[in-house]
């Protein structure tokens, strides 16, 4: 889990290209079913964050799984990625964290310049209970999952915290696998509407 605080509402530099409707201030949604539902709510906040939203089987309330990406003037934070841990079991390991990150990943190459750092920091505060052998595990697991992102993973600091590192321009979605063997990982912004489905 990344978490943030704070939301700095100074400009991000925006990448030269027009922004696509989908990505226009406020939400637009994603909802498919196979087997079972799943609704994704894509959020921008100009010039403050973007927020992507999973429910799974169910309409409305709070999201199961969430994003939270700050917007900078000059940088991009990976903030606070909720619901897909340890604790969540019935998002764990399910594809859920990683088509939330696809999204963002591609909210930012469309409002942000290649060159533009990203950055982050890793944690995860329910884990402070556990074993240091299986917190020392979901850390490892933690790192190999945002690395496969395009994000170089940095220890600094005692005790160490990992941080994440980047540039807009070196992120890349995950595209392998499905999610809970249903959904594809990856929903494409253009598939976004700007209607409301109902229920949410």
């Amino acid at each position: 889990m990344l978490l943030d605080t704070h939301f700095p509402r100074a400009p991000t530099e925006l990448a030269p290209a027009v922004l696509p409707l989908r990505l226009a201030p406020g939400a637009a949604y994603w909802r498919s079913r196979a087997q079972d539902e799943l609704t994704v709510r894509l959020l921008l906040v100009p010039r403050s964050r973007i927020q992507v939203d999973l429910w799974w089987n169910r309409r409305g309330g709070e999201a199961d799984v969430q994003l939270v990406i700050a917007l900078y003037g000059d940088s991009v934070e990976m903030g606070a990625l909720t619901g897909n841990g340890f604790n969540a079991p019935r998002f764990h390991r399910l594809g859920f964290g990683t088509l939330a990150v696809n999204v963002g990943i591609q909210a930012v190459q469309a409002l942000c310049a290649p060159s533009v750092m990203v950055h982050g920091v890793l944690f995860n505060t329910a884990e402070e209970s556990l074993p240091q052998v299986q917190q020392l595990c979901l850390a490892k697991d933690r790192r190999e999952f945002w690395r496969r992102f395009g994000f170089d993973v940095v220890a600094r600091g005692s005790p160490p915290l990992d941080y994440l590192r980047g540039t807009v321009g070196g992120l890349q979605q995950v595209m392998h696998g499905r999610l809970a063997g249903q959904f594809a990982r990856s929903v494409p912004l253009d598939a976004f509407e700007r209607v409301r489905p109902d229920g949410c």
